[in-house]
């Protein structure tokens, strides 16, 4: 009885003509850490994210199942709650989970940062 009465409630309010909701939010937790270019995988270039850009200040590294999970574009803005907006440019080892890592130009302002967890990831439309 009460799902009748909810989904009654909602054809009512679009029958007012109500405005509808028209942003859906993708949001993930995750464990965000930050990157060095002077930490690279071996084989790979320096400084080179997986999109072909050069690393920079505002981007970031996302684990794959996070990427598959919020659908996720290379240039993509992404939102990590309490820390500021960030341009998806680069993905973390397949082995990673749950994880993002965040760019920094100073290795001692990466290793200052330490682990954060908890922060909540949410895709910009």
């Amino acid at each position: 009885m009460r799902k009748m009465a909810i989904f009654c409630l909602l054809g009512l309010i679009s029958l007012m003509g109500w405005p509808q909701p028209t942003m859906s939010v993708t949001m993930s937790v995750v464990t965000v850490t930050a990157y060095h270019p002077g930490v690279t995988a071996p084989g790979s270039p320096k400084g080179v994210t997986a999109s072909g850009q050069r690393v920079a200040e505002g981007m970031l590294a996302v684990s794959r199942d996070v990427e598959r999970n919020l659908n996720l574009n290379f240039g993509d803005r992404v939102l990590l709650h309490g820390m500021g907006v960030f341009e998806f440019q680069d993905r973390m080892a397949s082995r990673c989970r749950h994880k993002v890592d965040v760019f920094m130009k100073s290795y001692k302002k990466a290793r200052r940062f330490g682990v954060r967890r908890y922060v909540v990831l949410v895709k910009m439309a």
